[in-house]
C-alpha cells in the first residue's frame, strides 16, 4: 500500500508526497502535478540521521535533524514532513499479524512513538477526521485523527509519553446517528 505524505516548504507551499516501495530497493514518489514520477534509491545508511539517495544516476547525501533537513550539506527547501495514516484500512501487517481488535472510537497508535500533543480533554466533541494528537517517530510528526463523530470519553496517555504501535491512546464514544 502506498505511503502519503504531506510536504511543507519554508515558503508555506504543501505537497502530498505518495510513496510506493517497488520492491526493487527502491521507492517511487508521485507529485501531484508532475508527469511521470521519480525513483529513488537508497544506496546507503550511514547513520541514523544520514542517508545516501540515488535519484536519476545522482547520489545526494540527505541529512535530517530537529532543525531541518540538509541535502548535500545545504538547507532544503522542506520544513516539515508529515505522514497521512489512514484510519480504519488495513495495514500491510494484518494478514500477519492480528493482535488487536480495534473498536470504533477507540484511538490507537499507528505506530510506535512518543506523543508529543494532545488536542482534545475528556468531555470534547469530536468529527470524524478531526486531529485529536500528534507524535513523533523517526523525527517526523504523524497526525493521529478520529475515526469517528462522538465525545472523548478519556485520553489515556499524556503528552511527552512513549507509545507502541497499537497502544490505546483515547476512548471516543460515537453519537448516534439521527
Amino acid at each position: 500500500m502506498p505511503r502519503r505524505y504531506r510536504v511543507e516548504t519554508y515558503s508555506g507551499d504543501m505537497i502530498v508526497a505518495e510513496i510506493i516501495d517497488n520492491g526493487k530497493q527502491e521507492v517511487i514518489v508521485k507529485l501531484p502535478g508532475l508527469k511521470g514520477e521519480i525513483k529513488a534509491r537508497i544506496k546507503k545508511i550511514v547513520d541514523e540521521n544520514t542517508i545516501l539517495v540515488e535519484i536519476n544516476d545522482k547520489i545526494y547525501r540527505v541529512y535530517m535533524s530537529g532543525d531541518g533537513i540538509l541535502i548535500n550539506d545545504e538547507v532544503s527547501l522542506i520544513n516539515k514532513i508529515i505522514e497521512l495514516i489512514p484510519i480504519g484500512l488495513k495495514s500491510s501487517y494484518s494478514e500477519k499479524k492480528i493482535t488487536t481488535i480495534i473498536r470504533k472510537g477507540e484511538i490507537r497508535a499507528p505506530l510506535s512513538g512518543k506523543i508529543i500533543d494532545i488536542k482534545v480533554k475528556p468531555g470534547d466533541k469530536v468529527s470524524f477526521g478531526d486531529v485529536v494528537a500528534l507524535m513523533e517517530s523517526m523525527k517526523m510528526v504523524t497526525e493521529i485523527k478520529s475515526d469517528v463523530d462522538g465525545i472523548v470519553e478519556e485520553v489515556l496517555i499524556e503528552k511527552g509519553k512513549a507509545v507502541n504501535k497499537g497502544t490505546l491512546i483515547m476512548r471516543i464514544k460515537p453519537l448516534e446517528k439521527k
